[in-house]
């Protein structure tokens, strides 16, 4: 990426490249993140051009190329035929606001509380403008927009950005919800430490004191893939898409159980251990684990785990990992079979599941498996 970096600099030679108005007294030209590049300059035909050549010229040297399906374009007062124009020179569609990363809006982080998580964010933004900390975003923030104000005292003008106005919007509400902006300041002030600030300090400041549910330890077992967390998290609440609450909400017209291909309705209940091939699966696991009783209902199942499953030793763990790995295995062989028309034996997913808690123990540093006598 520094030869790229270099090609990129050497615009500003050119005197018929503009750069983007809101970068050109700091002459950024492009920003990095993670295997994501991000371009900027002017929306004319020229600028445009030139700086795809030097992706162009980059992918020839490197072999690495952009995927026309996964870039984007991205227009500020631009006319309409000046995108088409671009558009047709470059084959890259039109984006739009959000921008969404991964599958995900940019601006709504985190499953605790995406809205608090967001204003948490956001407020760290605040906090690093505020301290006027030598990072070029903030420098870049300074010239656009503070000049000589404040970033707790400066409006919201109608050519800023959509994100901008986001943290100035965040800002207000903040400062109503503190009291003023001198107790958002300390609020702000009491999350830092050695001069850093937290977003999860800052998400536990403004989060209201709940009571933790029955089945936090069940779902957020530490050792286990977040993956599996994720997929579990949405069983216990029952918010994954089956058949059944897709049918209620009018998307299709039957729901029918494709693990067991029979006319039962696919409900959480259904799905997961009670259906023939969950039920065979499940077992399986439970012997493996050596279980002493057997059972395939998920509110016993759940209860359970919440309830009398206690302790933090690595036999606990490893169930509970072996729980959210099964409800993930089960999800996943009924997506593969709706979607890809494709179906894994019952042994085979049991055996995906010993692999992937297995995995987990012999990278763990507290593991100790032997005692179990565990094989795959």
């Amino acid at each position: 990426m520094e030869y790229l970096t270099r090609m990129l600099n050497q615009l500003k030679d050119d005197k018929n490249f503009k750069f983007h108005p809101k970068c050109k007294n700091l002459n950024i030209t492009h920003l990095v993140f993670a295997d994501d590049l991000l371009l900027f300059c002017k929306g004319d035909p020229y600028s445009v051009n030139r700086i795809y050549q030097c992706v162009e010229y980059f992918g020839a040297c490197s072999g690495l190329e952009a995927n026309p399906a996964k870039c984007s374009i991205y227009y500020g007062g631009v006319s309409d035929e000046t995108k088409h124009e671009i558009s047709n020179s470059l084959g890259f569609p039109e984006g739009s606001l959000p921008i969404r990363y991964l599958g995900l809006p940019l601006i709504r982080l985190g499953i605790f509380s995406a809205r608090l998580w967001n204003i948490a964010t956001a407020l760290k933004i605040l906090w690093s403008i505020h301290m006027n900390k030598e990072l070029l975003w903030i420098k870049w923030s300074h010239e656009n927009y503070l000049k000589s104000s404040s970033i707790w005292m400066v409006k919201a003008r109608k050519g800023d950005s959509w994100m901008w106005k986001q943290l100035l919007s965040i800002r207000d509400k903040c400062t109503d919800m503190c009291g003023g902006i001198d107790n958002l300041i300390q609020l702000l002030s009491s999350c830092c430490n050695n001069s850093k600030i937290k977003i999860s300090d800052i998400y536990s400041r403004l989060s209201p004191n709940t009571p933790q549910v029955a089945w936090h330890d069940t779902v957020w077992e530490d050792l286990s893939y977040p993956k599996h967390q994720f997929i579990l998290w949405l069983a216990v609440q029952d918010k994954l898409q089956t058949q059944d609450r897709l049918l209620r909400h009018g998307i299709i017209q039957n729901s029918v159980c494709k693990l067991c291909d029979c006319s039962i309705s696919e409900s959480r209940n259904h799905l997961f251990f009670e259906c023939n091939l969950s039920k065979k699966v499940w077992n399986g696991i439970m012997e493996w684990l050596n279980f002493k009783w057997r059972s395939c209902d998920w509110h016993t199942l759940l209860n359970w785990f919440n309830f009398r499953l206690r302790g933090k030793g690595m036999k606990q763990k490893i169930k509970r990992m072996a729980f959210a790995a099964t409800v993930y295995t089960i999800w996943n062989e009924r997506n593969c079979r709706i979607f890809n028309l494709e179906s894994k034996a019952p042994d085979i997913l049991m055996k995906n599941i010993k692999i992937d808690v297995l995995t987990i123990i012999l990278n763990s540093q507290s593991s100790n498996c032997r005692e179990w006598g565990f094989s795959i």
